[in-house]
């Protein structure tokens, strides 16, 4: 289904005839003319941007187009949970992202802000950032459904909705993801080939009610349900490490006899609670932080064997890009499928997918080669 958006004269825009909202960061715009001939140049030529390369339609993507506005644009995004080091480093790197030599020209106004786990907050946010005048709204949601009004009366209204990570489910919505059912299989499937097809699994799960834990719990559990030898104990990790650490020290209090951990985020905690309990490391399945894989590296010559599967906070920078797109009157598919990073404990090279300097919490896979999205460390390093 071809979407296409017209332009009539809206509520929204006599809203955005006044100021844009508080909060905004403005960025070097010279004038509407210049900015709209910079912005066609970028579209075109910026950095070489491959889009059949970067947007690769996954499974049920229809393609979706807006009436092109003219540039420069406003463009706002709307987080949710902010509790762990993967959300903040996300939103670091849309504030690079947004000053790139391709990008800057083409966004007038920025607006990022975080509501928590409070659906109804987040709700508020968005739309106070549609009052506000944005033109486009990147979003990471606490929850697929809860969001869906406030995301499709955006869309009905000329707004792109591009969600990425956490998503919402509406009509003409554009999703940026990495497959999270897929990560969670892959996961449980490293668990069975290495600690063997029974036993008990301590499934470590991220914060309740989003998509991303919702589809990476079905992944594991799509695996795990073969095996009737298989006992699984879930506990809840929250993405973070201490957490994580905590649960596990609880379980392990409780278990004398786990064989593997699946582990959804958090998972150098996890490996501490371990190691302070005493505990051989059994196989890990678990995230991409920078402490997990630092781990990995340092047990990899006793045995140690663990699979490190990322969700790049990267894909902000893949939604802009789309979010742009759409804006401009180009076609994008509503379901872009970013690959997944996959380390073994065998492929782990210092300085290119592990961090021997860098902190714990520092999340690994911050380039997208496909969609020309490169970082440094330097560039997005926690302060």
């Amino acid at each position: 289904m071809n979407r296409s958006m017209g332009r009539a004269w809206t509520r929204r825009d006599a809203l955005r005839a006044s100021a844009i909202g508080g909060g905004a960061l403005a960025l070097g715009v010279t004038g509407f003319g210049a900015g709209f001939a910079r912005h066609a140049w970028a579209q075109d030529n910026g950095q070489d941007f491959d889009r059949a390369a970067c947007y690769q339609a996954g499974e049920g993507s229809q393609p979706i187009q807006f009436d092109a506005q003219d540039g420069p644009y406003a463009v706002a995004l709307s987080n949710s949970y902010i509790g762990n080091v993967w959300r903040t480093q996300m939103i670091n790197m849309a504030n690079v992202f947004v000053t790139r030599p391709d990008i800057e020209p083409l966004i007038t106004d920025w607006q990022v802000a975080s509501s928590g786990e409070d659906v109804a907050a987040q709700i508020a946010q968005t739309e106070n950032m549609i009052t506000a005048g944005a033109q486009a709204i990147i979003i990471n949601s606490i929850s697929p459904t809860a969001l869906t009004p406030v995301c499709q009366r955006a869309i009905d209204d000329g707004i792109p909705v591009v969600a990425f990570d956490a998503i919402v489910e509406a009509e003409g919505i554009v999703i940026v993801n990495e497959d999270q059912f897929e990560m969670g299989r892959l996961w449980a499937e490293f668990l069975i080939e290495t600690a063997g097809e029974s036993g008990k699994v301590l499934m470590i799960q991220g914060v309740q009610g989003t998509s991303v834990d919702t589809d990476r719990n079905e992944g594991g559990r799509s695996v795990f349900e073969q095996y009737p030898d298989i006992e699984i104990v879930e506990v809840l990790g929250q993405w973070d490490p201490g957490t994580a650490q905590t649960v596990t020290a609880n379980a392990l209090a409780a278990h004398n006899d786990f064989t593997g951990v699946w582990c959804q985020g958090g998972t150098d905690g996890a490996v501490r609670a371990f190691l302070e309990a005493g505990r051989d490391l059994v196989p890990f399945a678990g995230e991409a932080e920078n402490g997990f894989r630092k781990q990995m590296l340092e047990f990899r010559d006793q045995g140690f064997q663990a699979i490190s599967i990322g969700q790049s906070p990267a894909l902000v920078a893949v939604s802009i890009r789309a979010a742009l797109d759409l804006l401009s009157g180009i076609e994008v598919p509503s379901r872009i499928s970013v690959p997944l990073p996959v380390v073994t404990s065998e492929d782990l090279e210092p300085g290119v997918n592990v961090f021997p300097d860098a902190p714990d919490n520092f999340f690994t896979d911050i380039s997208i080669a496909e969609c020309n999205v490169e970082f440094t460390y330097e560039e997005v390093a926690p302060e």
